[in-house]
């Protein structure tokens, strides 16, 4: 298969501090705003890559017309995928940090200054993720008036303990900024997964890597109905390909973290999945509720299982202090 087609070419002579990447795919009414937040950095010392998925909406056109000396464009030939696209630009890049980003978020003026100061001062990290707001499709800021406890430098042991209880540590890839030296390491991203290559990269570098929380809010992460990890289709995906991921995890983490670890989904990860199996039943789609069935007795007892879902659905469990030791 071909190569993506480069359609223009940046004109930097240095090496930049950072690149920033962007998979582009029919990304329509919120596209210019998210390119145009990157463009807008006081930071300035940075190459932006973008690769276009094959839209049909016009997306192309317009990324052709942004002249920028920043930007370099390349364009697929045939749908590729996230992950393949995330690759292909981690292999173009010529900085040693790569900040990912998505067609439909946007970044505070000050992102990429702050993420480069961060590793400058942890530069042994794995990867940082950051604080962000979350906006509705009007771009209108969510309250939240929860507070995040997580620290600034988190451990091998507490990333899992984290990943064990949510899953993604970072929640999605728009705020998440990976060192390049630690890619070497560990390998891309894994194109066959649909959904989960992000969780288990996330997974694979925080093995033998810190992970960075840079906690100032530094981008906006917008929640929308078009996104694809609310696709119902992609339900099972993202079940089959998150277990696969707690096996990796399972491998590396000591036998109790393990065992406390099994504890923690069975009351929040393990339930979400359940839940998605009984609602399949429900809606009569019985191969679909069947193939949950088979991928969630092979990662724990079914019986177990089925006892923590239905005390889950009589008492609602506390949630669980992840930081008060590792």
């Amino acid at each position: 298969m071909r190569e993506p087609l480069i359609i223009s070419q940046n004109t930097f002579e240095l090496q930049p501090r950072i690149s920033v990447l962007l998979p582009v795919y029919n990304g329509g009414e919120y596209l210019r705003q998210s390119l145009q937040s990157v463009l807008n950095q006081q930071c300035s010392d940075f190459e932006f890559l973008i690769i276009d998925d094959c839209s049909t909406d016009g997306s192309f056109d317009y990324l052709k017309s942004r002249q920028d000396n920043r930007i370099t464009l390349f364009k697929n030939e045939k749908n590729r995928g996230l992950f393949f696209n995330l690759n292909f630009l981690i292999s173009k890049s010529n900085s040693t940090l790569v900040k990912l980003w998505a067609q439909d978020d946007i970044m505070y003026p000050q992102c990429l200054d702050r993420i480069i100061s961060f590793y400058t001062k942890h530069s042994n990290i794995g990867f940082s993720y950051s604080g962000c707001d979350m906006i509705d499709e009007n771009g209108i800021i969510k309250e939240n008036y929860s507070v995040d406890n997580t620290p600034e430098i988190i451990s091998t042991a507490l990333h899992a303990k984290i990943a064990y209880y949510t899953g993604s540590i970072a929640g999605n890839i728009a705020n998440v900024c990976i060192s390049k030296k630690a890619l070497a390491e560990v390998g891309l991203f894994k194109e066959d997964m649909k959904i989960s290559a992000d969780f288990d990269m996330w997974v694979r570098l925080a093995r033998n890597h810190e992970t960075g929380f840079i906690k100032e809010k530094l981008i906006q992460l917008r929640d929308h109905k078009n996104q694809l990890s609310r696709n119902e289709k992609y339900f099972l995906n993202h079940v089959k390909e998150d277990l696969e991921v707690y096996r990796y995890l399972d491998g590396y983490v000591a036998p109790q973290q393990r065992k406390e670890g099994r504890r923690l989904m069975l009351k929040h990860k393990l339930v979400f999945y359940y839940t998605l199996m009984v609602k399949s039943f429900l809606k009569g789609k019985w191969k679909t509720a069947f193939d949950y069935f088979r991928q969630l007795k092979k990662y724990n007892n079914f019986f177990t299982l089925s006892f923590s879902f239905l005390k889950n659905k009589m008492i609602k469990p506390r949630k669980p202090d992840l930081f008060s030791k590792e």
